[in-house]
């Protein structure tokens, strides 16, 4: 049952929405790279989360050093962009194995009618995330991957839906539209801190149902084939996990998330709604305005994100995104 009164009743007074840099407060020195490798200079974006890294060349080989100074900035921040990267696909999925395996875009119908594998984009690791068809020209609305792809605009975690989850996503931007089109973060770490005792003890040992065909009913009115509901079945995780790297608790949840297991559907949907509502305060969120060249990596496992709206009938937006699968979470919750 929810609390009496909703997270609602708990709000902390709200702060302005944080978007401008603030100096890293603190020792940068443990991340900076040494010997032959890249020095990184680190800002932070965000009060509680969000880094900015320079000095890293990606098109390049990336040496042991630079990539394990990647992954330390990554536990503490969740959100780390990474400005001036001239990626082309193969450099992009080269980079993002060198922290797992990748999930397969080629196994999702509309990635493989957007040609995955043909025209514009040929590898099978790399999703499409642009209002753009297979030859680079902007996407009518009637066409079914516009409709799919409005979903985007709805906080979430990437590959939530898969019991094989997502680790870290990275984002580049090859093309960005003059206004709109940001991507939102979220820590769900600070959310999950910030949520009163009794409402911690509350959701510690629930969990919720997460279906992208859920997300994608809310949003567009994308309407998938039996082949594909079979194909992409929902799957279970728990309301609060530990994030692996930084050693604290976050919040699970996402707009993939329909119902908490167990539960009666109209106090299910109120408290995921209210957990919701909670952890995307301002004090929680930090916007990211795009420019051509940006990679963006966030952390799954301890945040949400959405995009927002932009001119996309007149202006062009292309990402490319790879995925790394969580198989610290796989192996730990098939054990």
């Amino acid at each position: 049952m929810p609390v009496k009164g909703g997270v609602n009743a708990f709000l902390p007074e709200r702060t302005g929405r944080f978007l401008m840099a603030i100096p890293l407060r603190l020792d940068e020195q443990k991340f900076s790279t040494g010997g032959s490798a890249m020095g990184l200079a680190i800002r932070q974006l965000h009060p509680l989360f969000v880094g900015e890294l320079r000095g890293a060349n990606l098109d390049s080989n990336v040496d042991a050093t630079t990539r394990d100074t990647i992954e330390r900035a990554m536990d503490q921040y969740a959100v780390c962009v990474l400005p001036e990267q001239n990626l082309d696909d193969e450099r992009q999925v080269a980079f993002s194995r060198l922290y797992g395996p990748l999930e397969n875009a080629s196994a999702v119908a509309h990635q493989r009618k957007a040609g995955v594998i043909g025209e514009r984009i040929k590898l099978p690791e790399i999703f499409d995330v642009s209002n753009l068809d297979e030859t680079g020209k902007i996407l009518p609305e009637d066409d079914a991957r516009w409709q799919y792809r409005q979903a985007n605009e709805l906080w979430h975690t990437d590959s939530s839906f898969r019991q094989k989850s997502a680790a870290w996503s990275m984002l580049h931007a090859r093309i960005v539209p003059p206004s709109g089109g940001d991507t939102y973060f979220t820590d769900t770490r600070a959310a999950y801190d910030a949520l009163p005792d009794a409402m911690k003890k509350k959701i510690e040992n629930l969990k919720a149902e997460h279906s992208i065909w859920y997300s994608r009913g809310q949003r567009g009115g994308y309407v998938p084939t039996e082949q594909e509901r079979a194909a992409r079945p929902p799957a279970q995780h728990p309301l609060v996990r530990r994030h692996p790297g930084s050693g604290r608790k976050a919040l699970f949840i996402a707009s993939h998330a329909s119902h908490i297991i167990g539960w009666p559907a109209d106090e299910s949907r109120t408290l995921l709604d209210e957990l919701m509502a909670f952890a995307i305060q301002p004090q929680f969120v930090y916007g990211h305005k795009w420019r051509a060249g940006d990679l963006v990596i966030w952390d799954n496992r301890c945040t949400m994100h959405r995009a927002s709206e932009f001119e996309s009938n007149d202006h062009k937006r292309e990402m490319r995104r790879t995925t790394v699968i969580d198989v610290q979470y796989t192996k730990a919750s098939a054990a």
